[in-house]
Protein backbone atom coordinates (compact mmCIF):
# COMPACT_ATOMS: atom_id res chain seq x y z
CA UNK A 1 0.00 0.00 0.00
CA UNK A 2 0.95 3.84 -0.30
CA UNK A 3 3.62 4.87 2.19
CA UNK A 4 2.16 8.39 2.29
CA UNK A 5 0.04 9.70 5.63
CA UNK A 6 -3.47 9.84 4.97
CA UNK A 7 -5.87 12.49 6.29
CA UNK A 8 -6.67 13.03 10.12
CA UNK A 9 -10.32 12.50 10.86
CA UNK A 10 -12.85 15.07 12.18
CA UNK A 11 -12.21 15.41 16.32
CA UNK A 12 -9.21 12.77 16.59
CA UNK A 13 -8.38 14.46 20.14
CA UNK A 14 -11.71 14.04 21.63
CA UNK A 15 -11.98 10.41 20.20
CA UNK A 16 -8.52 9.25 20.97
CA UNK A 17 -8.97 10.94 24.44
CA UNK A 18 -12.03 9.04 25.09
CA UNK A 19 -10.54 5.83 23.32
CA UNK A 20 -7.50 5.86 25.89
CA UNK A 21 -9.50 6.44 28.74
CA UNK A 22 -11.15 3.49 28.31
CA UNK A 23 -7.90 1.62 27.29
CA UNK A 24 -6.51 2.79 30.27
CA UNK A 25 -9.02 1.90 32.54
CA UNK A 26 -9.01 -1.97 30.85
CA UNK A 27 -5.53 -2.23 31.11
CA UNK A 28 -6.21 -2.60 34.72
CA UNK A 29 -8.03 -5.42 34.61
CA UNK A 30 -7.50 -7.42 31.16
CA UNK A 31 -4.61 -9.00 29.64
CA UNK A 32 -5.47 -7.07 26.28
CA UNK A 33 -8.24 -4.37 24.99
CA UNK A 34 -8.78 -3.01 22.04
CA UNK A 35 -10.87 -0.73 20.54
CA UNK A 36 -12.59 0.34 17.01
CA UNK A 37 -14.35 3.21 16.34
CA UNK A 38 -16.24 3.56 13.08
CA UNK A 39 -18.64 6.85 12.10
CA UNK A 40 -20.32 7.32 8.84
CA UNK A 41 -21.45 10.26 7.14
CA UNK A 42 -23.54 10.05 4.49
CA UNK A 43 -25.41 11.66 1.32
CA UNK A 44 -27.94 9.95 -1.02
CA UNK A 45 -30.75 10.05 -3.46
CA UNK A 46 -33.57 7.84 -4.03
CA UNK A 47 -35.17 8.28 -7.81
CA UNK A 48 -38.72 5.77 -7.74
CA UNK A 49 -40.37 4.31 -10.44
CA UNK A 50 -42.75 6.60 -9.59
CA UNK A 51 -41.23 9.49 -10.90
CA UNK A 52 -40.89 10.58 -6.99
CA UNK A 53 -37.40 11.83 -6.11
CA UNK A 54 -35.74 11.60 -2.54
CA UNK A 55 -32.66 13.64 -1.23
CA UNK A 56 -31.37 12.66 2.02
CA UNK A 57 -28.66 15.25 2.26
CA UNK A 58 -26.92 14.17 5.64
CA UNK A 59 -27.08 11.83 7.88
CA UNK A 60 -24.50 10.68 10.40
CA UNK A 61 -24.12 7.26 12.35
CA UNK A 62 -21.24 5.47 14.36
CA UNK A 63 -20.44 2.93 16.93
CA UNK A 64 -17.41 1.76 19.25
CA UNK A 65 -16.63 -1.87 19.41
CA UNK A 66 -14.44 -3.10 22.72
CA UNK A 67 -13.00 -6.19 22.39
CA UNK A 68 -11.33 -7.84 26.63
CA UNK A 69 -9.29 -10.64 25.87
CA UNK A 70 -8.70 -12.61 29.74
CA UNK A 71 -5.08 -14.12 30.60
CA UNK A 72 -6.61 -17.69 29.77
CA UNK A 73 -7.87 -16.95 26.46
CA UNK A 74 -11.53 -15.74 27.43
CA UNK A 75 -12.80 -12.73 24.82
CA UNK A 76 -15.70 -10.63 24.35
CA UNK A 77 -16.86 -7.94 22.47
CA UNK A 78 -19.19 -5.15 23.57
CA UNK A 79 -20.71 -2.56 21.57
CA UNK A 80 -21.19 1.30 22.23
CA UNK A 81 -23.33 3.76 20.45
CA UNK A 82 -21.02 6.63 21.60
CA UNK A 83 -17.97 7.53 21.66
CA UNK A 84 -17.66 9.66 24.92
CA UNK A 85 -15.81 8.74 28.13
CA UNK A 86 -18.73 7.75 30.23
CA UNK A 87 -20.28 5.36 27.41
CA UNK A 88 -16.83 3.55 27.14
CA UNK A 89 -16.53 3.72 31.07
CA UNK A 90 -20.58 1.97 31.07
CA UNK A 91 -19.71 -0.10 28.51
CA UNK A 92 -16.06 -1.70 29.57
CA UNK A 93 -18.01 -2.47 32.98
CA UNK A 94 -20.96 -4.64 31.18
CA UNK A 95 -17.96 -6.49 29.29
CA UNK A 96 -15.78 -7.16 32.08
CA UNK A 97 -18.54 -8.38 33.94
CA UNK A 98 -19.30 -10.92 30.64
CA UNK A 99 -15.82 -11.72 30.58
CA UNK A 100 -16.07 -13.57 34.19
CA UNK A 101 -19.08 -15.69 32.55
CA UNK A 102 -17.07 -17.07 28.97
CA UNK A 103 -15.31 -20.43 29.18
CA UNK A 104 -11.16 -19.94 28.93
CA UNK A 105 -9.89 -20.56 25.51
CA UNK A 106 -6.06 -21.23 25.76
CA UNK A 107 -6.08 -21.74 22.06
CA UNK A 108 -7.21 -18.37 21.32
CA UNK A 109 -4.77 -15.63 20.50
CA UNK A 110 -4.37 -12.62 18.09
CA UNK A 111 -1.73 -12.50 15.68
CA UNK A 112 0.74 -9.25 15.93
CA UNK A 113 -0.33 -6.06 13.82
CA UNK A 114 2.17 -5.41 11.41
CA UNK A 115 3.71 -1.80 10.76
CA UNK A 116 2.14 -0.72 14.14
CA UNK A 117 4.17 2.58 14.36
CA UNK A 118 2.52 3.99 11.18
CA UNK A 119 -1.42 5.93 12.24
CA UNK A 120 -2.74 7.40 9.35
CA UNK A 121 -4.25 6.30 6.36
CA UNK A 122 -6.76 6.67 3.58
CA UNK A 123 -8.30 9.80 0.95
CA UNK A 124 -8.86 13.24 1.80
CA UNK A 125 -12.40 13.80 0.96
CA UNK A 126 -12.91 16.14 -1.95
CA UNK A 127 -15.85 18.45 -1.81
CA UNK A 128 -16.60 17.20 1.31
CA UNK A 129 -20.26 16.65 1.64
CA UNK A 130 -20.12 17.86 5.30
CA UNK A 131 -19.31 20.99 4.25
CA UNK A 132 -20.96 21.52 1.69
CA UNK A 133 -24.69 21.13 0.34
CA UNK A 134 -24.89 17.74 -2.11
CA UNK A 135 -28.27 18.07 -3.17
CA UNK A 136 -28.20 19.85 -6.53
CA UNK A 137 -25.33 17.16 -7.70
CA UNK A 138 -27.37 14.55 -6.69
CA UNK A 139 -30.32 16.26 -8.23
CA UNK A 140 -28.21 16.36 -11.54
CA UNK A 141 -27.00 13.25 -11.56
CA UNK A 142 -30.58 11.37 -11.63
CA UNK A 143 -31.68 14.23 -14.14
CA UNK A 144 -28.84 12.78 -16.49
CA UNK A 145 -30.34 9.45 -15.61
CA UNK A 146 -33.64 10.47 -16.87
CA UNK A 147 -32.84 11.78 -19.89
CA UNK A 148 -30.88 8.80 -21.04
CA UNK A 149 -33.79 6.43 -20.13
CA UNK A 150 -36.23 9.26 -22.06
CA UNK A 151 -33.81 8.20 -24.84
CA UNK A 152 -34.92 5.03 -24.76
CA UNK A 153 -38.84 5.48 -24.84
CA UNK A 154 -40.11 4.75 -28.74
CA UNK A 155 -41.89 2.04 -30.77
CA UNK A 156 -44.23 1.25 -28.35
CA UNK A 157 -41.77 0.65 -25.60
CA UNK A 158 -41.67 2.99 -22.40
CA UNK A 159 -38.13 2.78 -20.09
CA UNK A 160 -38.91 3.88 -16.55
CA UNK A 161 -35.68 4.45 -14.54
CA UNK A 162 -35.23 3.96 -10.84
CA UNK A 163 -31.70 5.46 -9.31
CA UNK A 164 -30.01 4.89 -6.29
CA UNK A 165 -26.77 6.98 -5.40
CA UNK A 166 -24.55 7.92 -2.50
CA UNK A 167 -21.50 9.23 -0.88
CA UNK A 168 -19.88 8.65 1.95
CA UNK A 169 -16.97 9.48 4.27
CA UNK A 170 -15.85 7.02 6.36
CA UNK A 171 -13.66 7.43 9.31
CA UNK A 172 -11.82 4.62 12.01
CA UNK A 173 -9.86 4.84 15.03
CA UNK A 174 -8.20 1.44 15.92
CA UNK A 175 -6.50 1.52 19.16
CA UNK A 176 -5.29 -1.16 22.00
CA UNK A 177 -3.53 -1.63 25.00
CA UNK A 178 -0.08 -2.28 23.19
CA UNK A 179 -0.31 1.64 22.26
CA UNK A 180 -1.25 1.04 18.75
CA UNK A 181 -3.03 3.72 17.42
CA UNK A 182 -4.65 4.47 13.95
CA UNK A 183 -6.56 6.09 11.72
CA UNK A 184 -8.42 5.96 8.37
CA UNK A 185 -10.36 8.60 6.11
CA UNK A 186 -12.34 6.83 3.23
CA UNK A 187 -14.62 8.72 0.85
CA UNK A 188 -16.61 6.24 -1.09
CA UNK A 189 -19.13 6.66 -3.99
CA UNK A 190 -22.08 4.53 -5.12
CA UNK A 191 -24.79 4.39 -7.92
CA UNK A 192 -27.32 1.57 -9.08
CA UNK A 193 -29.52 2.38 -11.72
CA UNK A 194 -32.35 0.06 -13.19
CA UNK A 195 -33.54 0.69 -16.43
CA UNK A 196 -37.47 -1.12 -16.66
CA UNK A 197 -38.94 -1.53 -20.08
CA UNK A 198 -42.54 -1.96 -20.60
CA UNK A 199 -44.38 -2.34 -23.99
CA UNK A 200 -47.98 -3.38 -23.32
CA UNK A 201 -48.15 -6.33 -21.40
CA UNK A 202 -44.72 -7.40 -21.57
CA UNK A 203 -41.60 -5.54 -19.24
CA UNK A 204 -38.04 -6.84 -18.75
CA UNK A 205 -35.77 -4.75 -16.53
CA UNK A 206 -31.30 -4.87 -16.30
CA UNK A 207 -29.54 -2.95 -13.46
CA UNK A 208 -26.02 -1.55 -13.39
CA UNK A 209 -23.46 -0.42 -10.69
CA UNK A 210 -20.95 1.73 -10.30
CA UNK A 211 -18.49 2.04 -6.82
CA UNK A 212 -15.25 3.96 -6.13
CA UNK A 213 -13.32 4.97 -2.99
CA UNK A 214 -12.97 8.28 -4.01
CA UNK A 215 -16.51 9.62 -4.12
CA UNK A 216 -19.07 10.24 -6.64
CA UNK A 217 -16.27 12.44 -7.99
CA UNK A 218 -15.12 9.01 -9.81
CA UNK A 219 -18.79 9.14 -11.68
CA UNK A 220 -19.76 12.90 -12.14
CA UNK A 221 -17.96 16.00 -12.26
CA UNK A 222 -18.57 18.59 -9.60
CA UNK A 223 -21.82 19.24 -10.39
CA UNK A 224 -23.50 16.02 -10.73
CA UNK A 225 -22.82 15.59 -14.71
CA UNK A 226 -21.97 11.91 -15.65
CA UNK A 227 -18.72 11.19 -16.68
CA UNK A 228 -18.58 9.72 -20.02
CA UNK A 229 -18.00 6.12 -19.71
CA UNK A 230 -21.08 6.43 -17.05
CA UNK A 231 -23.25 7.43 -19.82
CA UNK A 232 -22.37 5.07 -22.65
CA UNK A 233 -22.86 1.98 -19.92
CA UNK A 234 -25.95 3.33 -18.72
CA UNK A 235 -27.31 3.86 -22.30
CA UNK A 236 -26.00 0.17 -23.35
CA UNK A 237 -27.84 -0.70 -20.58
CA UNK A 238 -31.28 1.02 -21.33
CA UNK A 239 -31.08 -1.02 -24.91
CA UNK A 240 -30.14 -4.13 -23.66
CA UNK A 241 -33.15 -4.20 -21.20
CA UNK A 242 -35.19 -3.24 -24.41
CA UNK A 243 -33.96 -5.83 -26.27
CA UNK A 244 -34.73 -8.29 -23.40
CA UNK A 245 -38.42 -7.52 -24.24
CA UNK A 246 -37.66 -10.21 -27.20
CA UNK A 247 -35.21 -12.60 -25.61
CA UNK A 248 -36.16 -16.20 -24.64
CA UNK A 249 -34.84 -18.61 -22.76
CA UNK A 250 -32.87 -21.46 -24.01
CA UNK A 251 -34.49 -24.87 -24.72
CA UNK A 252 -33.85 -28.02 -22.68
CA UNK A 253 -32.13 -29.51 -26.01
CA UNK A 254 -29.84 -26.37 -26.10
CA UNK A 255 -28.70 -26.44 -22.65
CA UNK A 256 -27.88 -30.28 -22.99
CA UNK A 257 -25.87 -29.05 -26.16
CA UNK A 258 -23.72 -26.61 -24.80
CA UNK A 259 -20.16 -26.32 -25.07
CA UNK A 260 -19.26 -23.36 -23.56
CA UNK A 261 -19.93 -20.21 -20.95
CA UNK A 262 -18.52 -17.23 -21.62
CA UNK A 263 -18.54 -14.49 -18.67
CA UNK A 264 -18.88 -11.12 -18.83
CA UNK A 265 -16.55 -9.03 -15.74
CA UNK A 266 -20.33 -8.28 -14.95
CA UNK A 267 -21.60 -11.71 -14.33
CA UNK A 268 -18.93 -12.97 -11.88
CA UNK A 269 -20.33 -13.18 -8.60
CA UNK A 270 -19.53 -16.94 -8.58
CA UNK A 271 -15.45 -15.66 -7.70
CA UNK A 272 -17.11 -14.25 -4.72
CA UNK A 273 -19.48 -16.54 -3.45
CA UNK A 274 -18.30 -20.34 -4.51
CA UNK A 275 -14.73 -19.06 -4.26
CA UNK A 276 -14.34 -16.33 -2.03
CA UNK A 277 -16.57 -17.57 1.38
CA UNK A 278 -14.62 -20.77 1.47
CA UNK A 279 -11.41 -19.29 1.65
CA UNK A 280 -12.59 -17.23 4.54
CA UNK A 281 -10.79 -19.08 7.43
CA UNK A 282 -13.11 -18.61 9.91
CA UNK A 283 -15.59 -20.28 7.73
CA UNK A 284 -12.98 -22.89 7.24
CA UNK A 285 -12.24 -23.85 10.71
CA UNK A 286 -15.93 -24.15 11.67
CA UNK A 287 -16.04 -26.87 8.72
CA UNK A 288 -17.92 -24.79 6.10
CA UNK A 289 -15.89 -24.83 3.56
CA UNK A 290 -16.22 -27.76 0.63
CA UNK A 291 -12.20 -26.96 -0.40
CA UNK A 292 -10.12 -26.43 2.57
CA UNK A 293 -10.86 -29.10 5.36
CA UNK A 294 -10.67 -27.06 8.94
CA UNK A 295 -6.38 -28.08 9.32
CA UNK A 296 -5.89 -25.52 6.69
CA UNK A 297 -5.22 -28.14 4.17
CA UNK A 298 -6.68 -27.92 0.67
CA UNK A 299 -9.59 -30.51 0.33
CA UNK A 300 -9.27 -30.18 -3.47
CA UNK A 301 -6.11 -30.53 -5.31
CA UNK A 302 -6.20 -29.04 -7.97
CA UNK A 303 -9.20 -26.41 -7.60
CA UNK A 304 -8.74 -25.13 -10.92
CA UNK A 305 -7.03 -25.69 -14.71
CA UNK A 306 -3.40 -24.17 -14.41
CA UNK A 307 -4.43 -20.37 -15.64
CA UNK A 308 -6.33 -19.93 -12.61
CA UNK A 309 -5.04 -17.14 -10.45
CA UNK A 310 -7.48 -15.39 -7.81
CA UNK A 311 -6.54 -12.58 -5.58
CA UNK A 312 -7.81 -11.02 -3.00
CA UNK A 313 -7.02 -7.45 -1.41
CA UNK A 314 -6.57 -4.05 -3.57
CA UNK A 315 -8.35 -3.71 -6.37
CA UNK A 316 -6.09 -4.34 -9.02
CA UNK A 317 -5.58 -2.78 -12.60
CA UNK A 318 -6.06 -3.70 -15.79
CA UNK A 319 -3.05 -6.04 -15.91
CA UNK A 320 -3.75 -7.39 -11.99
CA UNK A 321 -1.08 -5.32 -10.30
CA UNK A 322 -2.76 -3.95 -6.69
CA UNK A 323 -3.67 -0.24 -6.95
CA UNK A 324 -4.21 1.21 -3.78
CA UNK A 325 -6.40 3.98 -4.31
CA UNK A 326 -9.13 2.52 -6.21
CA UNK A 327 -12.09 -0.37 -5.88
CA UNK A 328 -15.32 -0.43 -3.88
CA UNK A 329 -13.89 -3.32 -1.77
CA UNK A 330 -10.96 -1.39 -0.64
CA UNK A 331 -9.43 -0.02 2.62
CA UNK A 332 -6.08 0.77 3.43
CA UNK A 333 -6.34 -1.17 6.65
CA UNK A 334 -8.85 -3.36 8.49
CA UNK A 335 -11.03 -3.00 11.49
CA UNK A 336 -7.72 -4.57 13.59
CA UNK A 337 -5.25 -1.96 12.51
CA UNK A 338 -3.63 -4.52 10.08
CA UNK A 339 -2.40 -3.16 6.90
CA UNK A 340 -4.45 -4.59 3.80
CA UNK A 341 -2.23 -6.38 1.00
CA UNK A 342 -2.64 -8.75 -1.67
CA UNK A 343 -3.66 -12.09 -0.53
CA UNK A 344 -3.06 -15.05 -3.52
CA UNK A 345 -5.79 -17.57 -2.58
CA UNK A 346 -4.92 -19.74 -5.68
CA UNK A 347 -2.09 -19.99 -7.71
CA UNK A 348 -1.65 -22.37 -11.60
CA UNK A 349 -4.75 -23.88 -10.17
CA UNK A 350 -4.01 -24.31 -6.61
CA UNK A 351 -4.91 -23.21 -3.82
CA UNK A 352 -2.46 -20.73 -1.93
CA UNK A 353 -3.55 -19.52 1.15
CA UNK A 354 -6.68 -18.03 3.18
CA UNK A 355 -8.27 -14.58 4.38
CA UNK A 356 -7.49 -13.95 7.79
CA UNK A 357 -8.26 -11.95 10.57
CA UNK A 358 -5.85 -11.10 13.64
CA UNK A 359 -7.80 -14.36 15.62
CA UNK A 360 -7.61 -17.06 12.38
CA UNK A 361 -3.84 -15.76 11.86
CA UNK A 362 -2.96 -16.65 15.28
CA UNK A 363 -4.75 -20.40 14.77
CA UNK A 364 -3.10 -21.22 11.53
CA UNK A 365 0.05 -19.82 12.89
CA UNK A 366 -0.01 -17.16 9.74
CA UNK A 367 0.57 -13.83 9.50
CA UNK A 368 -2.93 -11.63 9.07
CA UNK A 369 -3.67 -10.33 5.66
CA UNK A 370 -6.00 -7.12 6.54
CA UNK A 371 -9.63 -9.10 6.22
CA UNK A 372 -10.35 -8.93 9.80
CA UNK A 373 -13.66 -6.21 9.19
CA UNK A 374 -16.56 -5.17 11.45
CA UNK A 375 -20.05 -2.94 11.01
CA UNK A 376 -20.66 -0.08 13.42
CA UNK A 377 -19.91 -1.79 16.43
CA UNK A 378 -20.51 -5.37 15.59
CA UNK A 379 -17.63 -7.90 16.70
CA UNK A 380 -15.08 -8.46 13.55
CA UNK A 381 -15.13 -11.44 11.22
CA UNK A 382 -13.44 -12.77 8.23
CA UNK A 383 -14.71 -10.44 5.09
CA UNK A 384 -13.28 -9.92 1.43
CA UNK A 385 -12.54 -7.06 -0.22
CA UNK A 386 -11.70 -6.84 -3.44
CA UNK A 387 -11.91 -11.02 -4.97
CA UNK A 388 -10.73 -10.84 -8.42
CA UNK A 389 -9.27 -13.53 -11.36
CA UNK A 390 -6.00 -12.26 -12.19
CA UNK A 391 -4.02 -14.49 -14.56
CA UNK A 392 -0.66 -14.98 -15.19
CA UNK A 393 -0.04 -13.44 -18.81
CA UNK A 394 0.50 -16.13 -21.07
CA UNK A 395 -1.51 -17.73 -24.59
CA UNK A 396 -4.69 -18.43 -22.61
CA UNK A 397 -5.29 -14.66 -22.11
CA UNK A 398 -6.28 -12.62 -25.12
CA UNK A 399 -7.20 -9.13 -26.30
CA UNK A 400 -10.69 -9.71 -27.06
CA UNK A 401 -13.54 -11.68 -27.70
CA UNK A 402 -13.53 -12.72 -30.80
CA UNK A 403 -10.20 -14.30 -30.50
CA UNK A 404 -11.80 -15.40 -27.36
CA UNK A 405 -14.36 -17.54 -29.11
CA UNK A 406 -12.79 -19.32 -31.33
CA UNK A 407 -13.52 -22.66 -30.87
CA UNK A 408 -16.67 -22.65 -29.02
CA UNK A 409 -19.12 -24.17 -31.01
CA UNK A 410 -22.63 -24.20 -29.21
CA UNK A 411 -22.01 -21.54 -26.24
CA UNK A 412 -23.55 -18.02 -24.50
CA UNK A 413 -22.27 -15.30 -23.55
CA UNK A 414 -23.55 -14.32 -19.64
CA UNK A 415 -23.85 -10.69 -18.41
CA UNK A 416 -24.86 -9.31 -15.41
CA UNK A 417 -26.38 -10.47 -12.31
CA UNK A 418 -28.57 -9.62 -9.79
CA UNK A 419 -26.99 -11.40 -6.94
CA UNK A 420 -26.03 -14.34 -5.50
CA UNK A 421 -26.42 -17.34 -2.84
CA UNK A 422 -23.54 -19.34 -1.44
CA UNK A 423 -23.73 -23.04 0.15
CA UNK A 424 -20.91 -25.60 1.31
CA UNK A 425 -20.99 -27.39 -2.24
CA UNK A 426 -21.40 -23.91 -4.08
CA UNK A 427 -23.26 -21.39 -5.66
CA UNK A 428 -25.84 -20.02 -7.82
CA UNK A 429 -26.55 -16.73 -9.20
CA UNK A 430 -28.90 -14.52 -11.65
CA UNK A 431 -27.75 -13.61 -14.89
CA UNK A 432 -29.07 -10.46 -16.70
CA UNK A 433 -28.92 -11.49 -20.02
CA UNK A 434 -27.22 -13.31 -22.88
CA UNK A 435 -25.89 -13.90 -26.45
CA UNK A 436 -25.32 -17.24 -27.97
CA UNK A 437 -22.39 -18.24 -30.12
CA UNK A 438 -22.49 -20.69 -32.88
CA UNK A 439 -19.52 -21.88 -34.30
CA UNK A 440 -17.21 -19.15 -33.11
CA UNK A 441 -19.33 -16.06 -33.61
CA UNK A 442 -21.30 -13.87 -31.20
CA UNK A 443 -24.38 -13.72 -32.78
CA UNK A 444 -27.57 -11.25 -32.27
CA UNK A 445 -29.95 -14.08 -30.63
CA UNK A 446 -30.31 -12.28 -26.60
CA UNK A 447 -31.17 -15.01 -24.21
CA UNK A 448 -33.57 -14.40 -21.40
CA UNK A 449 -32.33 -14.02 -17.52
CA UNK A 450 -31.34 -17.48 -16.26
CA UNK A 451 -29.26 -18.93 -13.35
CA UNK A 452 -26.12 -19.97 -13.48
CA UNK A 453 -25.19 -22.24 -10.66
CA UNK A 454 -21.50 -23.72 -9.92
CA UNK A 455 -20.41 -26.34 -7.62
CA UNK A 456 -17.07 -25.17 -5.78
CA UNK A 457 -15.08 -28.27 -5.94
CA UNK A 458 -14.91 -28.54 -10.25
CA UNK A 459 -16.13 -24.91 -11.61
CA UNK A 460 -12.81 -23.80 -12.17
CA UNK A 461 -11.15 -26.52 -13.52
CA UNK A 462 -12.48 -26.43 -17.39
CA UNK A 463 -11.49 -22.64 -17.24
CA UNK A 464 -9.53 -22.45 -20.50
CA UNK A 465 -8.77 -18.68 -21.07
CA UNK A 466 -9.50 -14.87 -20.92
CA UNK A 467 -9.97 -11.93 -22.80
CA UNK A 468 -9.79 -8.02 -22.38
CA UNK A 469 -8.19 -5.94 -19.35
CA UNK A 470 -9.11 -7.09 -15.54
CA UNK A 471 -11.48 -5.12 -14.17
CA UNK A 472 -12.99 -5.69 -10.18
CA UNK A 473 -16.59 -4.67 -12.00
CA UNK A 474 -18.91 -6.61 -9.47
CA UNK A 475 -20.19 -3.89 -7.19
CA UNK A 476 -21.88 -5.86 -4.41
CA UNK A 477 -22.94 -5.93 -0.93
CA UNK A 478 -22.00 -9.24 0.78
CA UNK A 479 -23.97 -10.45 4.03
CA UNK A 480 -22.06 -13.01 6.53
CA UNK A 481 -22.87 -13.17 10.36
CA UNK A 482 -25.79 -10.26 10.15
CA UNK A 483 -23.16 -7.93 8.26
CA UNK A 484 -23.30 -5.97 5.70
CA UNK A 485 -20.02 -5.09 3.99
CA UNK A 486 -19.03 -3.06 0.37
CA UNK A 487 -16.97 -5.76 -2.04
CA UNK A 488 -16.40 -6.30 -5.23
CA UNK A 489 -15.61 -9.36 -7.27
CA UNK A 490 -13.82 -9.58 -10.99
CA UNK A 491 -11.56 -10.58 -13.55
CA UNK A 492 -10.43 -9.99 -17.31
CA UNK A 493 -13.44 -8.80 -19.07
CA UNK A 494 -14.25 -12.54 -20.87
CA UNK A 495 -13.81 -15.68 -19.21
CA UNK A 496 -13.88 -19.30 -20.88
CA UNK A 497 -15.28 -21.91 -19.00
CA UNK A 498 -15.81 -25.56 -21.08
CA UNK A 499 -19.21 -27.07 -20.05
CA UNK A 500 -18.71 -29.72 -17.57
CA UNK A 501 -21.12 -31.42 -15.32
CA UNK A 502 -19.97 -28.84 -12.28
CA UNK A 503 -21.45 -26.35 -13.90
CA UNK A 504 -25.42 -25.69 -15.16
CA UNK A 505 -27.79 -23.01 -16.75
CA UNK A 506 -31.11 -22.27 -15.76
CA UNK A 507 -34.41 -20.65 -16.57
CA UNK A 508 -37.72 -20.37 -15.15
CA UNK A 509 -40.73 -21.97 -16.55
Amino acid sequence: MSSIEGPVPREDAAVRSALDAALGEARTSVAYADALYERVSKCEVHRLASGQRVIKPASLKGAVQLRLVGGDGRVVGVKAGDVTAETLHRALARGLDALAAEPADPSFGLAPIPNPSRVRYGIAPVDDLRDHDPSPRLARLTTEVEAIAAEGCRDGVTVVPEVWAWEQIEEKWVADTDGVRKTQVMTVGFVQVVFRALRGAAQARTRVRFGEVGGLRAFTDASGALAPHVAAELAHERDAAVRLLDARALRDDEIAALTHFVLHKSAMVFIHEGLGHPIEADIVRAGGSAIVAPSGEPRVAPLGSSVVRIVDGPAPDGEGNPVADRGFGTEFIDDEGVEVVPAELVAGGEIRGMLHSRETAHRYGVAPTGNGFSQLGDRRIVRMRNTVLCPAPGEHWVSDLGTLLRGVGFGVVLHGSLGGAVSKDGMSSSTQYGWLVRDGVLTGEMIAPGNFTALTAGCLKTVEGYAGAIDSHGIGFCGKSSQTRRVTEGGPEYVRIAASPWVSLGFEG
